[in-house]
């Protein structure tokens, strides 16, 4: 017998008439309830459309189909319903709690589902209206040697795919209506360190993604593509050259086996009309040159930036930031690809390249693209130095080589044995870590979130046979020349100048990732939990809202029927409290959060 039949008989033997009757009604109301939201979530995914390569290379205001929204980084959305005028009104349409672990996830919408990457590869889908749960895909769990190993920053939509890259060093297609597996393939090996924590990005129908967690004995890096319907494995580059490759020589005699290091942190950009694809690789291991055994050798392609030929793989040009490497100051994060004139002021400017021919409009490289908190900005079809200049306060590169394509570290703060001490600014934790910078096409402009933070650093003996990662070094907070108690600041950089256009300083430090929007306004988070949206012509705070926890999720913005969001996680992340102790907040609590006007 039917059991809601069962029910209504017990009812009629044992209540009232009319208790029965409110009774049936409650439970008719809330079966109905139930229906109606299953209905919605199941019409939801069947009017889920595949996402196109057109798509992909120029994506539709309404989604955010991968990490920073396009395939340049930008971190840019053109809608503009919430703008200056009317942002004060932002308030919160609706919150979703989280996995917990290490999260920095980019929530990820298209035809108003949202997917929700998590840590330790943790993945839901749900509605982007009110976080209803669609779907959920929970990946086994493995006892993984590597401390940054559940970081799962982002994936990215294709076709009706959800492409994820995981902590056991896998790449994994997900249906993105079931969140069934479609193919996955093994690309490193877990139980010696490595794993992903930038996620995949689809270029021209291929999977590119960089290999992580390189920090370990006998583990090095590489980039790879692979076909995005198969997971076939189409070309692989090193970002540690061995013995005999091109650039194999700048590791002296260091055998293959401990040419460590090279890590590709971050996901990378792409320029379709260039066909390259442009990433940054990360610092070598050990962290000191007298401890590799590599001393006067620029240990390429370490803190570098490297630009890939799409369809092969081959290295078209590379430049280096900080050769041969001392400080743990990697430069593995973002590249943005933008057009704009090269005009570089020299007034404006730390260094600048004296033989540029003209200000013609061409293709850059710029961002920061490494914890000293330098903008860098590079030809993008060359590579050859343009301009640079400081934000936070760093003493570690001095100049650059114009012709040997590198940047000019500080003499004064070499080390030349194990236990010498140095003053270093920044610190390990960087002017800005993987917190990502944004640009903005309506003001040309880079908005940059850094710190003001120095350290003192020495190198530590290192076994050559055992696990390496911040054993090799020592290192605590200090004050430096220019500490004036303001540890973050917020600018606005002209891209073709690199004038300053304005600074925001204050005390908390700020970790947050950049949001910009076509409404003329600048999101970012801060380590005293505020989520704020600034004017990006000039600098005034125009929203802000208190968090439960500092966000350390990249920002988004959305649209469903008609409908602007803006949405960012928060729990852990990139902070400065190391040097605020008086700014105090528990751990955990991650949430997701998603505003709206009313």
């Amino acid at each position: 017998m039917p059991v809601l039949s069962c029910f209504n008989r017990y009812l009629s033997a044992s209540l009232p008439a009319a208790a029965v009757a409110l009774l049936l009604s409650t439970s008719s109301a809330v079966a109905q309830a139930q229906a109606q939201a299953q209905a919605q979530a199941q019409a939801l995914l069947e009017n889920y459309t595949p996402v196109t390569l057109e798509e992909l290379a120029n994506p539709p205001a309404s989604d955010w189909l991968m990490w920073r929204g396009t395939p340049n980084n930008w971190a840019h959305s053109p809608l503009d319903q919430i703008n200056k005028d009317n942002v004060d009104s932002l308030r919160l349409a609706w919150s979703w709690t989280m996995e917990p672990g290490k999260q920095e996830t980019t929530p990820l919408v298209h035809d108003g589902i949202m997917f929700l990457p998590q840590a330790c590869d943790f993945i839901e889908a749900v509605d982007a209206t009110d976080g209803t749960p669609l779907w959920e895909y929970r990946r086994a769990t493995v006892d993984h040697v590597a401390p940054l190993s559940c970081a799962n920053r982002n994936g990215t939509l294709y076709k009706d795919q959800l492409i994820i890259a995981t902590r056991d060093a896998y790449i994994v297609s997900l249906n993105a209506t079931s969140g069934e597996v479609t193919w996955e393939r093994k690309i490193g090996d877990w139980t010696v360190g490595q794993h992903y924590s930038g996620g995949p990005q689809v270029f021209n129908g291929k999977v590119i993604t960089g290999m992580s967690g390189c920090y370990y004995i006998n583990t090095s890096c590489w980039i790879t593509a692979h076909d995005a319907d198969t997971g076939e494995e189409l070309w692989r580059t090193n970002t540690v050259p061995r013995i005999g490759e091109p650039n194999g020589e700048s590791w002296g005699d260091v055998p293959n086996e401990q040419r460590r290091g090279g890590s590709a942190w971050m996901p990378a950009s792409f320029d379709a009309e260039l066909n390259l694809i442009f990433i940054g690789v990360a610092v070598p291991i050990p962290w000191g040159e007298i401890q590799r055994g590599t001393r006067g050798g620029d240990v390429l392609y370490t803190n570098s930036t490297l630009a890939l030929n799409a369809e092969t793989g081959e290295i078209q040009w590379y430049f280096q930031y900080i050769p041969a490497g001392n400080w743990d100051q990697d430069h593995p994060f973002e590249r943005l690809v933008v057009e704009t004139e090269v005009t570089p002021d020299v007034d404006a400017v730390s260094w600048m390249n004296p033989n540029i021919a003209s200000s013609e409009r061409r293709k850059v490289i710029t961002g920061i693209p490494g914890k000293p908190g330098i903008v860098w900005t590079l030809d993008a079809a060359t590579g050859d130095f343009l301009w640079a200049t400081q934000t936070n306060y760093q003493n570690i590169i001095v100049g650059v080589d114009v012709e040997g394509r590198k940047g000019i570290t500080n003499p004064e703060i070499d080390i030349t044995e194990i236990g010498q001490q140095k003053l270093v600014c920044p610190t390990t934790q960087g002017g800005i870590n993987w917190n990502s910078v944004g640009y903005s096409p309506q003001t040309n402009s880079l908005y940059t979130p850094t710190n003001n933070t120095c350290m003192n650093f020495a190198l530590r003996p290192v076994e050559p046979t055992v696990g390496l990662h911040h054993a090799s070094a020592r290192s605590s907070v200090d004050i430096g020349p220019e500490d004036t108690g303001q540890v973050g600041q917020f600018a606005s950089i002209d891209v073709a100048t690199g004038e300053t256009r304005w600074t925001y300083k204050q005390r908390a430090g700020i970790g947050g990732s950049v949001l910009t929007t076509g409404g003329g306004l600048v999101f970012v988070s801060d380590d005293a939990r505020r989520f704020r949206a600034f004017d990006a012509d000039n600098g005034d705070i125009l929203w802000e809202q208190v968090l439960n926890s500092t966000a350390g999720g990249f920002p988004v913005s959305y649209s469903v029927d008609g409908v602007q969001y803006i949405a960012i996680a928060a729990g852990e992340g990139v902070n400065y409290r190391r040097h605020t102790p008086e700014i105090r907040q528990r751990g955990g609590g991650n949430t997701l959060y998603v505003f709206r006007l009313p």
